[in-house]
């Protein structure tokens, strides 16, 4: 249902460019440039933006509404995972697998047998910051595996906005623009690596595949709402944007805030 209304007000913006009177003027701006992505619980990942924006002015020059089509990259920055496995002994004197993740802000522990509400054994250990879950003191480390995962999404990416514009010179024009947006991912790339040192020697592997494959779980369709601010000089643009991300990064995520994207492009006007 929201996917439908989104679609129906970006075609009935569309619709109103193609229908309004005569006194107005079309613009085509192509541009170019660098964003930053930040996805919720994700690093942040720097992409590409390019395409072409196009502006229809009506009367005296202050209201336009503004579309285009849009390459727009985006993606999460490089997370790091670590596991150290091996043995232990539990109260019992009974022989079980023991496993300590690890990554930035985060230490859990695991291993065969009950689990506690620390994600982690009650077993035979040490108590911990008063954390109701038990840390290994008799843990035999067998092996250790660093992981690193990051992960690119290509979009084409359709805006519907209300732009107004000011002169303040000769030559010089400011303008602010909003509106929501549409994105449909096209391609991407998903990259996993890890490092293994065990008892057994070293070990290493790396791997890619599209985000956006046959079994993925990620979902293409994307949607959103954007803010635009740009100067001209001499038909020479600079523009930045912000789109905030709120449809569903998986097939099985509720619609919500999912990433915020700041961009930065240079153009020229025709």
């Amino acid at each position: 249902m929201m996917k439908k209304k989104i679609i129906s007000c970006v075609m009935l913006m569309m619709m109103l460019m193609c229908v309004t009177e005569v006194s107005a003027q079309w613009s085509v701006t192509p541009e170019a440039g660098m964003n930053v992505t930040k996805y919720k619980n994700s690093p942040a990942a720097v992409g590409f933006k390019a395409g072409a924006a196009v502006s229809y002015t009506f009367g005296s020059g202050l209201f336009s509404l503004q579309s285009g089509l849009y390459y727009v990259q985006r993606g999460t920055g490089k997370s790091f995972f670590g596991t150290a496995y091996g043995k232990g002994v539990d109260k019992d004197g009974k022989e079980q697998d023991r496993y300590l993740y690890f990554a930035p802000e985060y230490l859990g522990y695991g291993g065969s047998g009950d689990w506690g509400s620390y994600g982690g054994y009650f077993g035979y250990g040490t108590y911990q910051n008063g954390i109701s879950g038990f840390f290994p003191q008799d843990m035999r480390i067998e092996g250790i595996r660093l992981s690193e995962s990051s992960c690119r999404r290509d979009y084409l990416q359709l805006p519907v906005l209300a732009r107004f514009n000011w002169k303040i010179g000769k030559d010089v024009k400011l303008h602010v623009a909003a509106g929501p947006y549409l994105a449909y991912g096209i391609s991407g790339k998903k990259k996993y690596t890890w490092r293994e040192i065990s008892e057994k020697g070293y070990l290493s592997n790396a791997d890619s595949w599209s985000p956006f494959g046959k079994n993925s779980s990620y979902e293409r369709f994307d949607w959103g709402f954007m803010l635009n601010a740009g100067i001209e000089v001499k038909r020479f643009t600079l523009n930045v944007s912000y789109d905030m991300g709120l449809g569903k990064e998986y097939k099985y995520d509720d619609i919500g805030l999912k990433y915020h994207t700041v961009s930065f492009t240079v153009g020229y006007r025709f």
